[in-house]
């Protein structure tokens, strides 16, 4: 496992943690939208994940597929009191066909 995997897991289990038990429930409910027109319009942002913090010049989290990319932003928002992702997206990190992927995204509150 690499490295930066190992601390993007380290991170949705701390979230999920200090979240306590409704925070890791509602996960789950978490919606993620590729563009802010799909979501619905009125919504509070709590965090860009990834993007902006001086951490991501040396490295971002890898994910295997989209969907475990996926599973971690839903922890992420939740653990952080968000009930939604926009501009969420994961791209490969080159243009082999088993690349890992990287993803991105904004946290938010729907109203």
């Amino acid at each position: 496992m690499s490295n930066t995997l190992r601390r993007a897991a380290l991170f949705a289990l701390l979230s999920s943690l200090l979240a306590g038990q409704a925070g890791a429930q509602e996960a789950d409910k978490v919606t993620l939208h590729e563009s802010a027109v799909s979501a619905p319009s009125s919504y509070k942002v709590i965090k860009r994940v990834w993007v902006g913090d001086w951490r991501s010049a040396f490295g971002v989290p890898s994910y295997a597929t989209r969907e475990e990319g996926a599973a971690a932003f839903r922890d992420i928002a939740a653990g952080l009191g968000g009930n939604g992702v926009i501009n969420f997206g994961c791209y490969r990190k080159s243009e082999k066909d088993d690349a890992s992927f990287a993803c991105n995204g904004t946290i938010v509150r729907f109203n």
